[in-house]
């Protein structure tokens, strides 16, 4: 089977292991940093990755296009902070809101990319949200929860206040369309309206001043706590220079609902170490690997019995 039906529930999947194998079939000619550029540096249809030199980035981007070309797959829309990059590709390769712009005289847009914008021109990361009117039920809630993607976890606190209040003024409804409580109306519109604060909030794009390849020693620091409300863990990187100089910057962030009806602290305790510990998966190890060493705080000893 040569084509699959957009929508098909494989059609992802089928896609990823596509990309994936055209870097493994392209390996020969190409090399290896350009495959791991593909197995590991794209999120579904996204490729994001820091190059410590404009050459470099060039480099294996040119390599990766020419690797995916072989499978008739193109590696386009290119866009980055740096002019000197997106100068060494043909306009038609770059991202449509930069085709056709000087970089060096014109400020550029803001990309968009894994639910985030991105201000080229500043280096941060900043949320667009559009609060679209939908009717008080259970959908129409969800639907404006599920609005605000955040892949990183900066607006953790904000997504698990929705969903809590979902949940709540939900219990009783097993109808999708049902209009809600009334009383439950103000609740909802008071977490509605604060959505508007997150277009305020700026990310610096790089996790610290110092770069990964200056670092001396490097530290990711997990922390999880746990509440009858919710579970939740973030990771912090640190660095230190060989100055003795250390920064830290959030890496990422993890929630979910503590489960209903209650159960007891220990337990929320080891569910919060699981979701913790998950950095100790294949990806998670990968990227320890890479960085150095990976430390967990608990704030309770049932976590010592995992």
């Amino acid at each position: 089977m040569r084509i699959h039906v957009l929508g098909n529930c494989p059609s992802p999947s089928v896609a990823i292991y596509g990309l994936k194998r055209s870097a493994i079939e392209g390996e020969r000619e190409s090399s290896s940093d350009a495959r791991e550029f593909i197995e590991c540096h794209c999120y579904v249809d996204d490729g994001l990755k820091l190059f410590s030199s404009t050459d470099e980035a060039i480099d294996i981007l040119f390599r990766a296009q020419k690797m995916l070309a072989q499978c008739n797959i193109r590696l386009h829309k290119v866009s980055s902070n740096c002019p000197i990059i997106t100068n060494a590709f043909p306009s038609e390769d770059l991202a449509t809101d930069m085709q056709g712009l000087d970089l060096g005289q014109t400020t550029p847009p803001m990309e968009r990319s894994l639910g985030l914008g991105w201000d080229l021109s500043t280096d941060l990361f900043k949320f667009q949200v559009t609060v679209n009117q939908k009717p008080f039920t259970k959908r129409g809630v969800l639907s404006v929860i599920n609005n605000v993607f955040d892949s990183l976890g900066f607006a953790v606190p904000v997504i698990v206040e929705g969903r809590d209040i979902l949940r709540d003024i939900s219990t009783d409804i097993c109808e999708w369309d049902t209009k809600l409580p009334k009383d439950k109306l103000q609740q909802w519109q008071q977490w509605k309206d604060s959505l508007k604060y997150l277009q305020q909030l700026e990310i610096p794009r790089m996790y610290t001043s110092i770069p990964l390849s200056a670092a001396l020693t490097k530290e990711i620091h997990v922390f999880c706590d746990a509440s009858t409300k919710a579970v939740g863990a973030v990771a912090y990187l640190k660095l230190t220079d060989r100055d003795g100089h250390s920064e830290v910057g959030f890496l990422l962030g993890k929630a979910r609902l503590s489960p209903k009806p209650d159960i007891t602290i220990p337990r929320l305790e080891l569910c919060t170490a699981v979701l913790a510990v998950g950095w100790l998966s294949p990806g998670g190890a990968r990227h320890c690997s890479r960085t150095g060493e990976l430390l967990h705080r608990l704030q309770s000893s049932a976590g010592l019995h995992l």
